[in-house]
């Protein structure tokens, strides 16, 4: 018993001693891990990460940068899957998981560079994005935007922070067709 518990101390002052010997620049290289990961892990318990990315596309979409939308849509699809729904302020949790889920592969076919696919997708991913949001919750208002011109005149919609219409189905060639159809207030 006596030699176990020798065995023991020694062993736990061998390991204390390791730990203490580790260089200041280990150190500081996990601190910077350690606060370059707090934002992000932060950002998961809300939609604000999704949101934000989401915005993202939507401005690659408005200026016509198929490019830019497949790498901001890695944001997404990222934020989309790391978001703990049991953490928001929803009461629906299986309908809030069904959207994520839904939203997901979705914005992951936002990875292409063929503008026009893009934006069909995106417009599916603004319908669920909507849903989501009114469950999970969100920290600024939002609006529903509305083109009745987009696929043939069957209308599409998108969400945006503003009120101003900044078209992201059409881009530069019809900018400002569409009106605000609804609002999404903080919750």
């Amino acid at each position: 018993m006596i030699k176990n518990s020798l065995f023991a101390i020694a062993l736990g002052m061998i390991l204390f001693a390791c730990s203490e010997s580790k260089t200041e620049q280990e150190t500081q290289i996990e601190t910077q891990e350690i606060s370059s990961e707090s934002p992000a892990v932060s950002e998961a318990k809300g939609t604000s990460a999704i949101i934000d990315a989401y915005l993202e596309v939507k401005d690659a979409l408005v200026n016509d940068n198929s490019g830019e939308a497949a790498s901001k849509s890695e944001a997404l699809v990222a934020a989309l899957k790391s978001f703990d729904v049991a953490s928001s302020k929803g009461e629906d949790i299986e309908e809030a998981e069904r959207l994520q889920m839904e939203a997901a592969m979705v914005a992951e076919n936002l990875n292409s560079e063929d503008i026009a696919a893009q934006r069909e997708s995106f417009q599916t991913l603004s319908v669920l994005m909507k849903d989501f949001i009114q469950i999970a919750g969100t920290d600024r208002t939002l609006y529903e935007q509305y083109c009745p011109m987009y696929k043939n005149n069957t209308g599409g919609v998108w969400l945006s922070a503003s009120t101003d219409i900044k078209n992201p189905l059409f881009g530069s060639s019809m900018l400002t067709c569409g009106s605000v159809q609804d609002t999404i207030e903080v919750k």
